[in-house]
């Protein structure tokens, strides 16, 4: 398959907002969206933090460029950015390579959250407004029970993902935002691998229920508490099964 191709065959993510519809011919004459950097950068992370890209995979400007659309340039701005999140490395004439976390990366991540999302769950429990939880509860209910069981775990992750959005938007801490957001990306590498350990995938619904009824009695402190043990339990079962997660 020629790249011309491959580069068709990709799923695109629809441009945001107030970003410019460009398009570029490829050399088959066939026309196709140019993605805008902050797309690139998104993209890149998404496919980083999904595993898509795994730990140690190489990234090629000229084939990124030629996928996405848009100059080498910006697939290297692209990769200051990553970069900087510690989740690429830089290889001089070679392009670029996925990170790989090492056991004290992981365990320094899980001892950064534990303290942030405490905080968040604390304040978000304040602050959220009547009925903002509800659709979380249902969706961490006997659906997700049996999709577990069936050996789902995307559906399990899915729920993490949206129940952590709401928190840290309920909670309406910036700075927290801020700091979360340049681990996250690394933490949901750790989750995936986590996540289909012997239990933990059950064990975790049924603890994220209990932040759920903490969350809507408004219960601060049980809340933080939950979120500590949701954390502290995670990574004591990455400390037992390092060998064969990482």
């Amino acid at each position: 398959m020629s790249k011309a191709s491959m580069a068709r065959s990709k799923p695109h993510r629809p441009l945001k907002r107030g970003q410019a519809d460009l398009t570029v011919v490829s050399s088959a004459g066939a026309k196709r969206k140019r993605v805008a950097g902050l797309d690139v950068l998104e993209i890149l992370r998404q496919r980083i933090a999904s595993h898509v890209l795994a730990p140690g995979s190489m990234l090629r400007e000229n084939v990124l460029a030629d996928e996405f659309g848009v100059s080498r340039a910006r697939i290297r701005e692209a990769f200051g950015a990553l970069e900087e999140r510690g989740l690429i490395v830089r290889i001089a004439n070679r392009g670029a390579m996925v990170t790989r976390l090492d056991s004290k990366q992981i365990f320094e991540i899980f001892d950064v959250r534990i303290e942030l999302e405490a905080l968040c769950a604390r304040e978000a429990a304040r602050k959220a407004p009547d009925g903002g939880w509800d659709d979380l509860q249902v969706s961490f209910g006997q659906e997700l029970e049996k999709k577990i069981a069936e050996g789902n775990f995307l559906a399990y992750l899915d729920a993490l993902v949206a129940l952590r959005k709401r928190m840290i938007q309920f909670a309406d801490n910036s700075i927290a935002e801020n700091m979360l957001d340049l681990v996250y990306d690394k933490a949901q590498v750790i989750a995936r691998r986590v996540v289909i350990l012997p239990g933990r995938a059950e064990f975790g619904r049924k603890l994220h229920l209990q932040l759920l009824e903490a969350f809507m009695a408004r219960d601060a402190e049980a809340a933080e508490r939950v979120k500590r043990e949701i954390i502290a339990s995670a990574r004591e079962t990455a400390r037992k099964y390092q060998d064969f997660i990482l």
